[in-house]
């Protein structure tokens, strides 16, 4: 899985797959106080929230690897900040930030930066 993060084509793909789902879920109550109350009075867990935080989780694997492959360890930054501020009561209603941190993680994580050889150096 390592050397396929080095793909830059399989990395953004993968990146938008998982990331697609979590935008699909909040319409469903995977992030509503409202409905975590409700699941946690009812003794259950909110189905739809558990999806979203794996593919949260999916996201920050990814970025991980392909932070990884490409020395910018740091890539992972971005995934747990969106993950934080889709999910965190009052953070969570300030918009585009989850947005702007996956374009972060993807537009980062693709710019790679070529070693120059001793012979370019001089």
């Amino acid at each position: 899985m390592r050397e396929a993060m080095k793909n830059t084509a399989i990395f953004i793909i993968s990146y938008v797959v998982f990331m697609i789902p979590t935008y699909i879920l909040p319409y469903f109550g995977s992030n509503s106080a409202v409905v975590s109350a409700v699941a946690a009075k009812a003794h259950f867990i909110n189905p739809a929230m558990i999806i979203h935080l794996a593919f949260l989780a999916g996201l920050i694997i990814l970025a991980r690897l392909r932070g990884k492959a490409i020395d910018k360890q740091w890539l992972i930054t971005f995934p747990i900040l969106a993950t934080v501020f889709d999910f965190v009561p009052f953070l969570s209603w300030i918009p585009l930030v989850p947005t702007v941190m996956h374009l972060l993680a993807i537009i980062l994580g693709v710019i790679t930066v070529k070693e120059k050889s001793p012979s370019q150096v001089a």
